[in-house]
C-alpha cells in the first residue's frame, strides 16, 4: 500500500498527513518521508500568486541570505498567467504538472555575465530522521523550462544532517548523493526526466536540498535554441524518500527495443546508488559491473540480464535486443561549400532497403536538428542538396532516412565553418592514446572529452593551437567536445581507442 495524500491547502490538513504517517510507518505500507512531495499545498490563497511571491510551498524554503531571490511557484488554481499550469511565465512553455496541478521551478545557471554562480535552492526538513546503516530510494522529476538557452548538467540532491546556506543566491560547494547515472546534461523540454538512487544513510539525517551545487567552471552546458533568456532553469516535481524496507526495488534491464544494425542503445536505468550489480550476455558472459545501465552494440538478436543485490533485495532482469539489417548502405557523406554563403551536402548509397526520402537536417549546436529539404530515394545514388544559409560559425548536418513505414534512421554527424571561422580538427583517428584538437585562431575555447556512457573523462581550456591528450582507458568510442565560450558554437567528434 502506499499513502500518498494530495491538495491540501491548508495547515490542519499537513498537521492530518504528519498523523497519517506516524500511523503508516508503524505498518509495512509503504511511506515517502517528504512533506509537500508534489508541491500541492501553498501557503497562500490562488489568487495571490504573482512571480514575486516566494517560499510560497509549504514545507519547502529558499535557503538564501541576503538575497530577495527564491524559487517560482505555479499551480493549476491560480489566476494570474505568470503562475498557471499548464501555462506559465517562468518557463513561457506548456507543462503540465508530473502529478496533480503544482510545481516549482528554479535557476540552475544563469549565464548572462554579471550573475556568476547564481544558484537557487530548494530545501525541505524530512517527516522523520534518517536511521544509520538504513537504505532509502530517493527519486524526483524535472523538466527544463523553454525560455532559457541552455540546458545543464550537476541538477542533484543532497541529504545532510542540516539544512544549506547560499549567500546571495551563490552556489553552495557540496556533493549531492543523488544524481542522474553518468550526470548527463538534461535537455529534455517535453517529458518529466525521473533522477533516482539509492541513499545509505549513516543516521540523524533530516534534511533534503536540490539544486546545482558546482560552480559554473564545472557545470556543462548546452544551447538548445538560438534565441531566449540567459541561463539554465528547471521545473522540479514529485519528491520521494522512501525507506527501501517498505518497497520492493526490483532490478531494471530496460525496455525490449529494436536497432539498426551498426547502431548502438543504452539498455538498463541511470538509477544511482548501485554498485552489487553484474550484466551478463547471452552466452552468460559479464559484461559490466556496478552500472545500472550501459551502452551495447550487438550484430544480431540478442538478449543481456542485470543481476542486482540492493541492501539485501536480490533481482534478475532480462532484456531483448532484436537487431535489422540497415535501411541504407552509404558509401559517403560529405559537406562542402559551394560558394561563400552555399554548402553541398552529398552522399552516395550502396544499397537501399524500402527507403522513401532523406531529409537533410542541420544544426549550429550539433544537438538539436532541424530538417532543411527533403530528397527523395530512387535507389542506390548518388544524391546532393544545396544549403542557402546565412549562419556564420559551425554548422552541423546530418541525413534522416525515412522508410516507407514511417520509421527512422540517422546518417553520422558533419560539421563545416562557415564565414572566417577554421575548421577544428581531432586528430589522429583512430588512436592508441595520443589526440590532438587543433583550434582556431580566434576565440575562448573548452575541450570535453567523455565516453560512450557519458561520463567526463578529461577536461582543458585554450585559446588557439594545438592541444594535446592522452586517452587512458578501455578501447572504445569517446567524445570530444569543443566550445567556443564566447559565440556557444559547438563541435563534437568521435574518436576510437584503440
Amino acid at each position: 500500500m502506499t499513502i500518498k495524500l494530495k491538495y491540501f491547502t491548508n495547515n490542519k490538513a499537513h498537521l492530518m498527513w504528519a498523523l497519517l504517517l506516524v500511523l503508516v510507518v508503524n505498518s509495512s505500507a509503504q511511506i515517502n518521508l517528504v512533506p509537500n512531495p508534489s508541491f500541492e499545498m501553498h501557503s497562500i490563497p490562488c489568487s495571490s500568486l504573482t512571480n514575486s511571491s516566494s517560499n510560497v510551498a509549504t514545507s519547502w524554503i529558499s535557503p538564501v541570505i541576503n538575497s530577495s531571490s527564491s524559487y517560482g511557484y505555479v499551480n493549476a488554481c491560480a489566476s494570474n498567467i505568470c503562475c498557471g499550469v499548464p501555462f506559465n511565465t517562468f518557463g513561457r512553455g506548456f507543462q503540465y504538472a508530473h502529478s496533480g496541478s503544482g510545481y516549482v521551478a528554479f535557476f540552475a545557471v544563469v549565464d548572462d555575465g554579471f550573475n556568476v554562480n547564481f544558484r537557487n535552492y530548494l530545501q525541505s526538513k524530512l517527516f522523520m530522521t534518517l536511521q544509520a546503516n538504513k537504505c532509502y530510494y530517493i527519486e524526483y522529476f524535472i523538466n527544463l523550462s523553454n525560455a532559457y538557452l541552455l540546458g545543464c548538467n550537476n541538477v542533484g540532491l543532497l541529504v545532510g544532517d542540516t539544512g544549506i546556506i547560499s549567500n546571495k543566491s551563490k552556489y553552495v560547494s557540496a556533493s549531492p548523493q543523488i544524481l542522474q547515472f553518468g550526470n548527463p546534461v538534461i535537455i529534455d523540454t517535453m517529458n518529466w526526466v525521473k533522477i533516482a538512487g539509492i541513499y545509505k544513510a549513516h543516521g540523524g539525517e533530516q534534511y533534503i536540498t536540490i539544486g546545482n551545487f558546482k560552480d559554473d567552471l564545472h557545470t556543462d552546458t548546452i544551447f538548445i535554441q538560438k534565441a531566449g533568456n540567459s541561463g539554465a532553469s528547471y521545473y522540479l516535481d514529485d519528491v520521494s524518500v522512501i525507506p527501501l524496507d517498505s518497497m520492493q526495488l526490483k532490478a531494471e534491464a530496460g525496455r525490449d527495443t529494436t536497432i539498426v544494425k551498426g547502431d548502438s542503445v543504452w539498455i538498463g536505468s541511470r538509477l544511482c546508488g548501485l554498485t552489487n550489480v553484474v550484466w551478463y550476455d547471452a552466452a552468460n558472459n559479464v559484461i559490466d559491473t556496478g552500472a545500472p545501465g550501459l551502452w551495447v552494440k550487438p550484430t544480431s538478436n540478442t538478449f543481456y540480464v542485470i543481476e542486482q543485490d540492493v541492501c539485501g533485495q536480490y533481482s534478475r532482469d532480462t532484456v531483448y535486443v532484436a537487431v535489422v539489417p540497415l535501411p541504407v548502405s552509404m558509401l559517403n557523406f560529405e559537406c562542402l561549400m559551394f560558394n561563400e554563403r552555399q554548402v553541398k551536402v552529398s552522399w552516395q548509397t550502396a544499397t537501399e532497403i524500402n527507403v522513401s526520402h532523406f531529409n537533410v537536417q542541420s544544426s549550429t549546436n550539433g544537438v538539436n536538428f532541424n530538417s532543411i529539404g527533403k530528397v527523395n530515394a530512387k535507389g542506390a545514388s548518388k544524391y546532393s542538396f544545396i544549403d542557402n544559409t546565412n549562419f556564420s560559425g559551425v554548422v552541423y548536418y546530418r541525413l534522416e532516412v525515412v522508410d516507407k513505414n514511417g520509421s527512422k534512421t540517422y546518417s553520422e554527424i558533419r560539421d563545416i565553418s562557415i564565414g572566417n571561422n577554421k575548421e577544428i580538427k581531432v586528430f589522429p583517428n583512430p588512436t592508441r592514446g595520443d589526440v590532438n584538437v587543433q583550434l582556431p585562431t580566434a576565440g575562448n575555447w573548452q575541450i570535453i572529452t567523455s565516453d560512450i556512457a557519458g561520463r567526463v573523462v578529461w577536461k582543458e581550456e585554450g585559446s588557439a593551437g594545438t592541444i594535446k591528450h592522452t586517452l587512458k582507458g578501455a578501447s572504445g568510442v569517446y567524445f570530444i567536445k569543443v566550445i567556443n565560450k564566447r559565440t556557444g558554437m559547438q563541435s563534437v567528434h568521435k574518436v576510437t581507442l584503440q
